[in-house]
Order: structure tokens, then C-alpha cells, then sequence
């Protein structure tokens, strides 16, 4: 019974996280496609749909001349504009069709299959002759066609688009907009989103040294407590958080291995004595402060051979007496390691002693996700307060540190050796973040849907085929040689490297999955 209930509790926890994936990756792709619509309307682009989702339709209601729609696979989303793509000819000379006509005797519908049983006021005709493009002389055989007459397809309908109407026919300007619209749209929810967790999280009170927060499983958890005023460290007063030399952030960043606290708490004035925690991101493990003999508190790397436990006897050769011998090795592994020349430790586990080899990751690579290659934590926060203007503040450091991490890996990925295609995250790999993100509270999920949100709209405006920095870079080419590119050879290229995106995505995915699995 307990298995069953165990069993049970991991299959939910599992699919909860997969709806909120789903819910997540769809909300910052349709915010993007939103994007596309809002300013393809305002171009008067005739846009036949906007659904949220993808595969069959589960739900809809058409609004002025879009149709909104809900569609079973809860996952992504898009808009479908008139002329965006080479549009072969929907009616054709020689065909026979079925024309419904309006209270003006003009052409409201065009059934294209003549055995639709719906209309059975129509006439069947064989199209003669016929123009759907010129907006002042719609016609088929000569019958006058609504200009927002319907092709009636067995299952669906979809608006006729005249010349005007559709994408390629707007100005440069208006299919720059239109373009650059779902970018946009997805910069600002970042925005927005980092401007409403500061309004409701409050931002940092840099003048008052009351402790706001205490991280769990750290060296502060259980000896300081959220509320306790910092009144000396080691013996210096201390009268803010961040500003000057007596500040608290100042007196932590000094290279000592214990802190001794004077703290007020409930009207008494306490002393508390805490070792850091020391994180050696580039060697991959962390050792607590308490730990004399180099004891491996978490291994700091997803996949690796390290426990927690292990004694530290050796790395590349070297030997540690003490934990400073060991931070002066880290300072000085800067450049970290490769798998062709990996990184060599000596280990002690249950009085055996082993030898393990693994990729270190250089002070560049770990720069660029936020990380110093070795850094001490005890894992107490400042507090916070409301502020309007600090919020602004702070969404913009969050939205510029956000866009500068995309860029920093986009250049590892291109110019450094340590980077490769298959360390990208695919679907699997942002499921497996949603899911740490979710499990971490509210805050820290919106935090991701934000980063992601930068990510989406930064990546698709690289000047590649296919995503929107590829069209604009079509659009640029237009305005500076004054002709349109060969809209069948742009349709190729923006299919070709479609495929080619989507290959990468299915080899990118693929190896998600071994990591998920510690296969790689």
C-alpha cells in the first residue's frame, strides 16, 4: 500500500509539472504570436486565425474577421496571416465550384467541393474566368465577390485575401513591425513580469542589516532566523546591508573561514559562530566550512561520479593539507579542463580510495550562467521593502542580466570549445528547469517564465531563415537594394532551414534525455 501511494504521489507530482511545462512554453509563445497579430492588425492584414495550441480544434469564436481558437495539444500557439507564405490559387480556371450569393446578388461563399450538402441555395458554375486580387473588381465569371467573401473548405472557412490584405503587399515598415511584434511582446512580459515580482517581493532594503531570508540546507538555517538584526560581524559593527565598508555584504566577502555574529533577537542580543559553505564550481563540489578534512558536501555537477561524503585527497595530482591549499588551487583553475584532457580527482569513499576523471568548466563558461568559479555562502538574505521606483529598478537589471546570459552563451557556443550544440536545452531539458523552478515557489517560476520569455524573443531574432530575424533580414534586403527578394526562394530557404531547426531540435532533445538519465 505504501508503494501504491508512493507510486501514485510520483505519477502526479509528474504530471502536474507536465501541464505547468505545457502551460509555461504555451504562454511565452503565444504572448509572441500575439505580438505578430496585434501589429498585423494594425498593418489591416487580414489574420484567418489565432489559436492557443496546437493540433485539432477543440473551441473557437470568430471575432470581426479572425477566428480565436483553442486547440487539443496545449502546447504553443500561432497566428495564420494572409500572405505570410507563397499562397498557390485556391480557385483555378476550368474548376467547378458552388457560388452563394448575398441579399445584393454578390458572391458571400465559395464552396470549393459542389457535393456540400450545408448550402443548398448555391450555384454550381465552372469557372471561366475569375479575379480575387483587385480589391475594386472582385469577380468570378463576372458575379461581383464580397470582398470578405469565404472559401468553404468540408470542415473550415477562410476569409478570401485581395491585394492589400495580405502581408506581402504592406510596406516594409508595417513587415518589420509585424515581425518584430513577437519579439517584442515577449520582452516585455519579461519586463513586466520582473516589475510585478519586485512590486509584490519588495527589492532589497540595502540600509538595514535585519535578516529577510535564510536559504535551507545551508550554514545560516537553524542559527539565524528571518527577523534577527545583524548588529557585529567578527567584532565590526555593522549599519547597512550593502552600502560601505561596514556593511554586511562587506564584512561576508572577507577571506576568513568562520563568522561570528552579534545579532539582536526578541530584545536580546545574541552571539551565533557559523562556518561557510565553500563552492567550487569549476572543480564541481562544495565542502562545508565545519569539515576539517575536506569532506564533499554536494556535488555541484548533474552528471558525476562524486557523492556526498567523499574525502578530498587529490586533484590533477595535487594535494590539499588544508582548506585554503584548496581554495588557491580553484582560484588558479581558471581555465578549467576538456573531455579530450579531462579533470583527474582522488577521492577517499568508505576507506577505499578512487580515482575519478570529468570536464571542469573554465571561469568563462561559468561567467556566462552567473557563476564565479568559487564563491562562500552562508545563506541569509537582506530583507525587503516596497518600492515603486526601486521595482523599475530592479525588473531592468533582471531584463538586462536576463538578455546578457543568451548572449554571453550564444558566444561560448560559437567561439569557445568548452560549448557545444549538444550542451543546449532542448524541450526535455526545459521541462527538467520548469520543474526544479516550480518546486522552488511562485517567485522563482515566474523568474524562469521570464528568462525563457527573453530567450524565446532574443534567439528569434537571430538572422537565420525561418525565425523572425531571418525576415527581417529579407525585409532590410529590400530596403537597401529597392526590390523584393524572389518570394519562391525565400519560401524555400525559411522550409529548408525549418527542417533543418527542427533536426536540431530532435538531436538536442535526444541528448536532454541523457542527461535526465545520467547517460551522459
Amino acid at each position: 500500500m505504501i508503494y501504491t501511494l508512493s507510486f501514485f504521489a510520483s505519477v502526479l507530482d509528474v504530471t502536474i509539472n507536465i501541464i505547468i511545462f505545457l502551460l509555461v512554453l504555451s504562454l511565452v509563445i503565444c504572448i509572441h504570436e500575439l505580438g505578430h497579430l496585434f501589429f498585423a492588425k494594425r498593418a489591416g492584414i487580414l489574420c484567418h486565425e489565432y489559436s492557443f495550441g496546437m493540433g485539432p480544434r477543440l473551441w473557437s469564436i470568430k471575432k470581426g474577421e479572425t477566428r480565436y481558437s483553442i486547440r487539443a495539444i496545449p502546447f504553443g500557439g500561432f497566428v495564420s496571416m494572409a500572405g505570410e507564405e507563397l499562397e498557390a490559387e485556391v480557385v483555378k480556371v476550368g474548376e467547378r465550384i458552388g457560388l452563394v450569393l448575398d441579399d445584393k446578388q454578390n458572391i458571400s461563399k465559395i464552396v470549393l467541393n459542389i457535393k456540400d450538402k450545408r448550402y443548398p441555395e448555391m450555384i454550381e458554375t465552372l469557372v471561366e474566368d475569375f479575379d480575387l486580387s483587385d480589391v475594386d473588381n472582385l469577380n468570378i465569371n463576372g458575379l461581383k465577390v464580397n470582398e470578405k467573401a469565404m472559401y468553404v473548405y468540408p470542415k473550415d472557412e477562410m476569409q478570401i485575401a485581395p491585394k492589400g490584405r495580405r502581408f506581402n503587399d504592406k510596406s516594409k515598415g508595417n513587415r518589420f513591425l509585424t515581425t518584430f511584434g513577437g519579439p517584442l511582446m515577449n520582452f516585455v512580459l519579461a519586463f513586466l513580469i520582473y516589475l510585478v515580482i519586485g512590486l509584490f517581493a519588495g527589492v532589497a532594503d540595502k540600509e538595514s542589516t535585519v535578516i529577510g531570508g535564510i536559504s535551507e540546507n545551508l550554514p545560516a538555517d537553524q542559527v539565524l532566523y528571518e527577523g534577527d538584526k545583524i548588529i557585529s560581524i567578527n567584532g565590526v559593527n555593522v549599519d547597512s546591508w550593502v552600502e560601505g565598508e561596514n556593511s554586511v555584504v562587506e564584512q561576508l566577502s572577507l577571506g576568513v573561514n568562520e563568522y561570528v555574529f552579534v545579532i539582536e533577537r526578541n530584545g536580546q542580543e545574541l552571539v551565533k559562530t557559523i562556518q561557510p559553505m565553500h563552492f567550487f564550481f569549476n572543480l564541481g563540489f562544495s565542502i562545508d566550512g565545519k569539515s576539517e578534512s575536506l569532506i564533499i558536501s554536494q556535488p555541484l555537477y548533474i552528471n558525476t561520479e562524486l557523492m556526498s561524503g567523499d574525502k578530498v585527497i587529490s586533484i590533477d595530482g595535487q594535494t590539499f593539507n588544508t582548506l585554503d591549499d584548496l581554495i588557491v588551487f580553484a582560484e588558479n583553475y581558471a581555465d578549467g579542463s576538456s573531455e579530450e584532457n579531462p579533470t583527474t580527482i582522488v577521492v577517499e569513499r568508505d576507506g577505499q580510495s578512487l580515482t575519478f576523471t570529468y570536464k571542469a568548466y573554465s571561469q568563462e563558461v561559468l561567467e556566462t550562467q552567473g557563476y564565479d568559479i568559487y564563491f562562500k555562502r552562508l545563506g541569509i538574505e537582506s530583507s525587503t521593502k516596497f518600492s515603486f521606483f526601486g521595482s523599475f529598478g530592479t525588473a531592468s537589471s533582471n531584463f538586462l542580466g536576463a538578455g546578457t546570459s543568451i548572449f554571453s552563451t550564444l558566444r561560448l557556443l560559437f567561439a569557445s570549445d568548452e560549448v557545444g550544440i549538444r550542451d543546449l536545452s532542448g524541450f526535455v531539458g526545459i521541462f527538467s528547469l520548469v520543474r526544479q523552478a516550480s518546486s522552488q515557489g511562485l517567485i522563482a517560476l515566474f523568474s524562469f517564465i521570464a528568462l525563457l520569455s527573453v530567450n524565446l524573443g532574443i534567439l528569434n531574432l537571430l538572422p537565420i531563415p525561418a525565425l523572425d530575424g531571418g525576415r527581417i533580414v529579407f525585409i532590410g534586403y529590400e530596403a537597401i537594394t529597392k526590390r523584393k527578394p524572389n518570394q519562391k526562394v525565400e519560401n524555400l530557404l525559411h522550409t529548408a532551414v525549418f527542417f533543418l531547426l527542427l533536426g536540431l531540435m530532435i538531436y538536442v532533445t535526444y541528448h536532454d534525455i541523457l542527461r535526465l538519465f545520467g547517460l551522459k
